[in-house]
């Protein structure tokens, strides 16, 4: 059975890289950019203050914005203290914003009360060195920053529900993480947050501890009703032996959890394993299984195993033998790229789904090299490597990134010996002479069996092309007979029948089959949307848009428009 043929195979690989191209959280939302910073040290050591130390500088403005955020503003204390210590960008903008003021910059006390004169007639948006305070950097906090309010006493229940956290123990760099991810729990009013902490400390025994840190980890618990799938989550695992103790030590701060997807993740886990036995120690072993990514990799991972027809049994087998050290979304990511691999060979269905059962736990801890690279350097046909894979699956442990790749030995079969007599034969009609020095490197040039390269060079015949075309075609571009068939009818087709060309431009330019069909399609459809508002000349050729560099493109192309390079990340989301 054809690989290419089998719906459940053409299927696979769309659903695995929607599950891929998923966004995933990153970065450190309480670290502050360090580049920024030593631009405006270098501004804050120029003319206008002379020889005196940055450091200096800064404790100064320190000390002025503290006096005027606490005795004038009348904010609390822990709070004027916070937004003047821990705003660094909004003490350099201020102070850039003072570059021009007479002041005499020997005499300490006058340039604190240069600064705090400057903050009397000049009032600041307190939410942004507020915010600021939190952890959050500039472009976290923007959108957060109210349009209709400047002082943070204009927002009743801001600086109190503040006050309940920073109470209940929760710092206030923590903060800044609840602020961007939950913006409404800090406009609950009196007595509403408390009760929300209170009523999962008494209804679900948590103890302060592991609650605080719970906040920070899923600030959304506190949204709406109680949580349930987070009380069946800690219920079922309580069932099988692990704590709160052993729930805390596994969270991390620098994330978020969906306890929805937690739920299902432990659920699948325990219909696919014995007992409870196997299922805690499987946990116990791997962690990640329910805390990496809230336990959607785990989940996305066996969806992929049992499409290519893995058992429960092989599954919690698969999860034991992983490596701990290894993310589950980098073996995926790994799996994937192995099951292209095998689907570029052309190998069958059948034997794909042999592989992947047995051999997955090190399938998705290596990455092969790309296709092309292992056919050049192995020096193997499409049909070799398929037989040396059956053979010995772990011959592809050789064939990783990182590793040179020696060329397969040397094989005098008679079918190797009758395929070079084809592909001989194949060239002679093209108008090669034999044993001529073209020959000898046309031969090298067009890759493939003779076969293969005769039923490729039949489909472009029975596309349209006369045979004389067709030999020109593949002689000034040899690459395109060296695509599967269906990927050269199905980039003609898109060409002529979707786009409209007529076969006289591939004619011309038959080197824009060489192109892969995804290129194809976000070049073309990010130029359509450009053309039709008039940032786009309809007249342009072929070549001049697949050719160029993505750089050249982006350059002479997608920025003429404001929302091109949004449209392009949208683009490539939905066809790559």
């Amino acid at each position: 059975m054809s690989l290419i043929r089998n719906p459940r195979f053409t299927s696979l690989l769309n659903w695995v890289s929607q599950a891929i191209i998923k966004p995933r959280v990153s970065g450190n939302p309480r670290s502050f950019g360090t580049q920024r910073t030593t631009l405006v040290d270098a501004e804050l050591c120029g003319e206008k203050w002379g020889v005196r130390n940055r450091n200096e500088i800064r404790r100064m403005a320190q000390v002025a914005m503290f006096d005027y955020f606490y005795q004038t503003r009348g904010l609390q204390f822990l709070v004027a203290e916070s937004m003047s210590k821990n705003a660094p960008v909004f003490n350099d903008n201020l102070l850039r914003k003072l570059d021009g003021c007479d002041v005499d910059d020997d005499d300490d006390d006058e340039i604190v009360r240069s600064i705090t004169r400057f903050l009397l007639f000049h009032p600041v948006n307190e939410f942004e060195p507020f915010l600021e305070s939190l952890g959050l950097k500039p472009s976290e906090f923007s959108h957060l920053v109210p349009c209709d309010k400047m002082f943070l006493n204009e927002d009743a229940f801001l600086l109190e529900n503040y006050h309940v956290f920073w109470n209940y123990g929760i710092g206030r760099e923590k903060m800044g993480k609840i602020f961007k991810e939950a913006r409404e729990v800090f406009g609950y009013e009196t007595g509403v947050l408390a009760s929300k902490i209170k009523a999962y400390e008494e209804d679900l025994g948590f103890s302060r501890l592991f609650l605080s840190k719970l906040i920070v980890c899923s600030p959304s618990i506190l949204i709406g009703n109680m949580n349930v799938e987070l009380a069946k989550v800690m219920e079922m695992l309580k069932a099988i032996g692990f704590g709160v103790y052993w729930v805390t030590e596994n969270l991390s701060e620098e994330v978020s959890y969906d306890w929805s997807c937690m739920h299902r993740c432990l659920s699948f886990l325990r219909d696919i394993c014995v007992d409870e036995n196997e299922l805690r120690e499987l946990i116990r072993k791997r962690p990640s299984l329910i805390f990496e990514d809230s336990g959607e990799w785990t989940v996305i991972l066996a969806g992929f195993e049992t499409k290519l027809g893995s058992s429960r049994s092989e599954l919690c087998s698969l999860f034991q033998k992983l490596p701990q050290s290894q993310s589950l979304g980098k073996c995926l990511m790994n799996l994937r790229h192995c099951f292209l691999f095998l689907q570029d060979i052309e190998m069958e269905a059948d034997e794909i789904s042999k592989i992947f059962r047995l051999h997955s736990s090190w399938l998705g801890v290596t990455r092969l090299k790309q296709t092309s690279t292992l056919l050049l350097n192995l020096k193997g046909g499409k049909r070799r490597l398929c037989q040396v894979i059956q053979e010995n699956p772990e011959e592809m442990k050789k064939w990783i990134m990182g590793l040179r790749v020696q060329p397969l030995p040397a094989t005098s079969c008679k079918v190797d010996s009758k395929s070079k007599k084809m592909k001989t034969q194949f060239l002679l009609e093209l108008g090669y002479k034999e044993n001529s020095e073209d020959m000898e490197r046309a031969h090298k040039s067009f890759r493939g069996k003779g076969s293969e390269l005769r039923e490729r060079f039949n489909v472009l015949v029975s596309l349209g092309f006369t045979e004389e075309v067709v030999k020109d075609m593949v002689k000034a571009c040899p690459s395109i007979l060296t695509q599967a068939s269906d990927i050269i009818e199905s980039k003609v087709n898109y060409l002529v029948n979707e786009l409209g060309y007529p076969l006289s431009t591939l004619v011309t330019f038959p080197t824009c089959l060489k192109y892969t069909l995804q290129r194809m399609k976000l070049r073309y459809a990010m130029f359509s949307w450009l053309q039709a508002r008039g940032k786009a000349d309809p007249k342009l050729a072929l070549s001049t848009i697949l050719v160029c560099s993505d750089k050249f493109f982006d350059t002479r192309f997608v920025n003429r428009h404001p929302g091109g390079p949004k449209h392009l990340e949208d683009l490539k989301k939905l066809l790559l």
